[in-house]
């Protein structure tokens, strides 16, 4: 948690995308992911397959990356490759439906 740079270099020594979870801890929409969407055994399979998950929380303890990640709204999920660069972006609450058409995204 809170370790993006050591994620990105365990994805690409793996070979996997980096899914970035970012979240503040007063964000209901946050908690609704942590208790809802992550959990989901189709999403965690998922993440287990094809990513190095991280959670961040750009609004207190790592406010250098809120910048960096142009962080506007909680929570966002960002699928990263391996050097860091995003492929995609996910603003506010999805469901395990939604989250899983979301990383299966081309």
């Amino acid at each position: 948690e809170q370790d993006l740079e050591g994620a990105l270099q365990r994805a690409k020594a793996e070979h996997k995308l980096v899914l970035v979870d970012i979240y503040a801890e007063w964000c209901a929409q946050c908690k609704e992911l942590d208790e809802k969407t992550w959990p989901d055994a189709e999403v965690k399979a998922w993440i287990e397959r094809n990513a190095v998950p991280v959670r961040i929380d750009t609004d207190k303890r790592r406010p250098d990356l809120a910048k960096k990640l142009e962080i506007r709204s909680y929570p966002s999920v960002i699928l990263l490759d391996g050097d860091g660069r995003e492929l995609r972006r996910s603003l506010g609450f999805q469901k395990p439906q939604g989250m899983l058409a979301f990383l299966n995204a081309r």
